[in-house]
């Protein structure tokens, strides 16, 4: 029998694991609500699907991150609490999905930046403009 003490990484818990994962994930999500945090902002006069397609794989892959959270949680109580890996690649997983996340937000500022490189005139738009917000991007 070892009486050496677990490291850390002996300690988490699949909890543990989901805590951090969605704690993550949260902060990953405020970053994008621009009530909570101010980003660069572009007016856009032509709406562009592509930047709501950008904007909705970014949220999936937040989503998609704290799917994982809950996956590696899950592996963890299958094999039990004694495999220091399991954690360790879980929240690596997490953390790469939120970077890849705010990879895609800076590829959809890059093209809003591109987009709003026109000065706006108000009759030039027939529509109310497209306001994008851009996000902070903690994780990139």
């Amino acid at each position: 029998m070892s009486t050496e003490r677990p490291g850390v990484l002996g300690r988490l818990t699949a909890a543990h694991v989901v805590a951090i994962g969605w704690l993550l994930c949260a902060a990953a999500f405020a970053e994008r609500v621009p009530v909570l945090f101010s980003g660069h902002r572009h007016l856009l006069c032509h709406a562009s699907s592509h930047l709501d397609r950008l904007t909705l794989t970014a949220l999936g892959l937040v989503l998609a991150a704290a799917v994982a959270a809950l996956a590696g949680a899950v592996v963890m109580q299958g094999k039990g609490q004694g495999v220091a890996a399991v954690p360790v690649v879980c929240l690596v997983v997490v953390v790469a999905l939120l970077i890849a996340a705010d990879g895609v937000d800076a590829h959809g500022e890059a093209l809003a930046r591109q987009l709003s490189a026109t000065p706006f005139t108000a009759g030039a738009c027939d529509y109310v403009p497209q306001d994008y917000v851009a996000t902070p991007g903690w994780f990139w």
